[in-house]
């Protein structure tokens, strides 16, 4: 994952983050169903959604919630131990939904030359343990992407791409996000435009239909920054609100829940700028510092009468941290962090109807990463897997309806 951090009270610095990255809440795998090869592009696209319309798999309102976190996982023979240790984690806290990302340049490496063996290790792991899975694919491989700027030269390579993961792990993967903070110039290979995102989210979603149709297609979630330099990034909110511009809004019948991520740098989950700003010190003068930014980006769905859900598929708070452009962290206590994540919780829960889903951010990345990495912090895991003050209460924290 990449993310933009803004430094004290000026524009930002971006600062990258890569990764491979209760009840039961959204229909989990009853078995270990059978994988499926998918080998060739679907031959129509599916029946496109009345733009507004609710997807019948999402979950809503009081009656159901996601309860997930990212996590760290690995594909090589040697890591099942690592892999059952996150699900038996995750399990432990009452979650049941993990997102990990899934690079597509990794995996076909040359076109038509796929290597599923990652995948194929790991989804057992997850389904024993009854986790469900959105995965948040990124990465086009060199050979796939446009050297004039853009995400793919052809979309069809992707809608073929996505076909054939959708279709080989049909109800084992529920969710597929496609894409990841597309608002960064770095994720689209030159500057940042609505363009190249909204044919990759059409393939996507044509050959997600198309290989499962019962799966979730989530709107890759837009990083928070108040940057607007498309060399750069742009604006989340504002790129949002050109996304549903767009051709009349011909893009936005291609997901079925509005993917989101909310960096709260040091604001308590209650603040949001101007009218009720965090303490400080900097990182407190633009609504992008909040978690409660994501109240602005559905203002944006609801301009368009857009009533489909949101997940917030990122958000935490890190504590200190030493990587550059993350110096906020050393206002946040181990304490705070795990009290600001279930506040977070909370206020989504029994004031936000349309927030059906959330993610920490994260896990265990803690476990893996070297002690410099930026994404060691924002883990509510000891790099020995030991809890965190913010695992406790997540733990601890009601998860009922």
């Amino acid at each position: 994952m990449h993310r933009l951090k803004w430094v004290g009270l000026l524009l930002a610095v971006i600062s990258w983050v890569i990764a491979c990255r209760g009840p039961v809440i959204y229909p989990t795998p009853t078995a270990v169903r059978e994988m499926r090869s998918g080998h060739s592009a679907p031959s129509q696209a599916p029946q496109e959604p009345a733009v507004m319309s609710t997807p019948s798999g999402a979950v809503s309102g009081a009656e159901t919630f996601v309860f997930g976190f990212n996590v760290a996982w690995r594909g090589d023979e040697d890591g099942a131990a690592f892999n059952q240790r996150t699900a038996d984690m995750v399990r432990q806290a009452g979650f049941r939904w993990i997102r990990f990302q899934v690079r597509w340049e990794s995996l076909e490496p040359r076109p038509g030359e796929w290597d599923f063996r990652p995948l194929d290790r790991v989804l057992p792991v997850y389904e024993d343990a009854g986790l469900s899975i959105l995965a948040s694919v990124v990465a086009a491989p060199e050979w796939a992407r446009d050297p004039a700027g853009g995400i793919v030269k052809d979309p069809a390579t992707f809608r073929e791409a996505m076909y054939r993961l959708a279709s080989r792990y049909r109800g084992r993967i529920h969710a597929w996000e496609i894409w990841n903070e597309q608002n960064l110039a770095h994720e689209l290979h030159g500057p940042v435009r609505v363009e190249p995102y909204c044919a990759l989210l059409r393939a996507g979603y044509e050959g997600v239909k198309a290989g499962d149709p019962d799966a979730l297609v989530v709107f890759g979630g837009l990083t928070p920054t108040g940057v607007n330099d498309p060399n750069i990034a742009m604006d989340d909110v504002a790129y949002l609100e050109a996304f549903y511009a767009f051709e009349g809004g011909a893009c936005t019948r291609y997901f079925d829940v509005l993917g989101a991520h909310a960096n709260a740098t040091l604001n308590p989950p209650d603040t949001l700028w101007p009218d009720n700003p965090g303490p400080g010190p900097g990182w407190r003068d633009h609504p992008s510092f909040y978690f409660r930014r994501v109240e602005q980006l559905r203002a944006v769905m609801e301009r368009h009468g857009d009533t489909r859900p949101i997940w917030i598929t990122e958000f935490g708070w890190t504590t200190a941290n030493p990587a550059p452009g993350y110096e906020y962290g050393q206002y946040v206590s181990e304490e705070q962090q795990a009290e600001y994540l279930v506040r977070a919780f909370e206020i989504a829960r029994t004031r936000w109807p349309w927030v059906t889903g959330m993610f920490v951010w994260n896990l265990n990345f803690s476990t893996i990463v070297d002690p410099e990495d930026e994404k060691g912090p924002w883990s509510v895991l000891n790099a020995d897997w030991s809890p965190r003050p913010a695992y406790r209460a997540l733990q601890a924290m009601p998860k009922e309806p």
